[in-house]
Parts: structure tokens; sequence; C-alpha cells
């Protein structure tokens, strides 16, 4: 008699999409998992001959493959879902998000808010998520609790926001947030300057020390349209993305959201 090796979970009979090197797809495939980390891959019949688990599940008409990242997110949001749309980007965020957040968005909107996102994700295939807000420990909070991972950015301003008076004050939130979160198994904590167009010289020259201090990326928003590039070349001489570079934003690891109207310069 054939011993067969212990496993946590077998699943079973899913269209296994390996993403291996030649991206391989099992018909009929089979997942091993022991100790919560995936220890075979291959044919249901083979790991059910290999492996005596003491879960099995049939994952029959299901794809089975990694966990799927969404890579840009403000998660709270999802409670602000259908409030204003088909506006241009500045009369969006100026004329209705800002106002709206400095009214009602407090740590247990950010909380609920991200609860809410993370269980739509998750019912997506989506294990992973980069998120940059505000009360962010709340969003880190609320991704610790669904299981999932997360690089969560405190978003910092040089205007007013939600959870902070000025810039100094979300600089020093953010750094809380990153010494209180630091060395998590699934989250990252880290800061989020928002744009060129709301922040400093020094909030982005201090967010990169931070980043470098703690070994993170920084997330921001880049040349997100048209009217922010042709702005940004009027009044600084370059693009957003050409400003980011010299203030240091470049200098780590860096999560450059949108950026739908970068260009060779």
């Amino acid at each position: 008699m054939i011993n067969r090796a212990p496993a946590d979970t077998l699943l079973i009979h899913g269209t296994v999409v390996t993403m291996n090197a030649d991206y391989a797809v099992l018909p009929d495939g089979a997942v091993a998992i022991r100790d919560r980390t995936i220890i075979d891959v291959g044919a249901t019949a083979d790991l059910r001959a290999r492996y005596e688990a003491a879960e099995i599940r049939d994952c029959g008409g299901c794809a089975v493959l990694p966990g799927l990242i969404n890579g840009h997110a403000h998660v709270p949001m999802s409670l602000l879902r259908g409030l204003v749309a088909d506006q241009q980007l500045d009369v969006w965020l100026f004329g209705y998000m800002f106002p709206v957040e400095s009214q009602f968005v407090d740590a247990d909107f950010s909380y609920t808010g991200a609860l809410l996102s993370c269980a739509e994700m998750l019912r997506g295939g989506i294990s992973t998520f980069v998120d940059m807000y505000y009360f962010e420990e709340q969003v880190a909070r609320a991704a610790d609790e669904a299981g999932m991972r997360a690089i969560c950015g405190q978003t910092v301003l040089r205007l007013p926001c939600p959870d902070a008076a000025s810039y100094d004050e979300g600089l020093e939130r953010a750094a809380r947030f990153m010494e209180q979160w630091q060395g998590h198994e699934r989250i990252v904590a880290t800061i989020a300057p928002h744009a060129p167009y709301t922040c400093t010289d020094e909030i982005y020259q201090q967010a990169a020390a931070l980043c470098r201090h703690y070994g993170v990326p920084l997330i921001t928003h880049l040349s997100e349209t048209a009217r922010e590039v042709a702005e940004s070349r009027s009044e600084r001489g370059g693009t957003p993305i050409g400003y980011a570079a010299q203030v240091g934003a470049f200098s780590v690891p860096c999560i450059a959201a949108h950026c739908t109207h970068a260009s060779a310069d």
C-alpha cells in the first residue's frame, strides 16, 4: 500500500490556471495545501493518489488560479458609489468629493467602507489590493480581519483633509501608522502623497524618506489628465512624472497610479 503524504486541503476537479512559465491550464486539476502553503499542483488523479487531505473541496465548474491584485483603490469610497459621475476629474474632486469627504469621512466610515470593499473584492477573486485614503489604519484593520494582503497608503495633502488639519499633521499620522504596522505578515503600511497638484516638495521628500526608512513603496497619483500635464508644464516647466522624479518620489519603489497621460519626457 502506498503511503500518501499529509495535506491540509486538496482542491480537486478545478480548471487550474497555473501561471507557470508555460501558462499551463489543467482542465481537471488539483492543488494541495499544507500549513497555508501550496505544496503541489497537478492532475486531480495524480494528487489524489499522492496526498491524504483533512479537507477535500470539489472545485468542478470553477477556475482555480492565484488571487487577483487590485493595483489601485480607495476602498472606503465604496460608500460614496454613485454619488456623482460624468464629471471631469478636477470638478469631481474639488467640487464634489473633497467637500463630501470633509463632512462625512471619519474612522468608522473608512472601516465600514473598507470592509464592504474587501467582501466585494474577495467575491471577485481579488486577494491583494493597493489602497490610499484617510484613516488608513482602519483600512489596514479591515483588510487584516478579511484575511487579505494589502499595501495601505495613508494619504497626505497640503490641504486640510478628514484626518489631518495640516500636512505636518498628515505626515505625523502617516509615520505613526507605518511604525504601528511594521512587520505585519500581510499588511504593508506606507504613505501616499496624493498628487503633485495637491502636495508640496516637502511632502514628497519626507514621504520618500519615510518609505526609505521602513523599506516600503511610496504611492501617488501622476499624470491623470491632459489638463494636469499642461498646467504642470506651464507652472513647473515639466510633466507631473518629471516633477515626481525631481522631488525624490522615484528614489524609492513607487506605485504611480493612473499615468493615463504619461509622455516620453
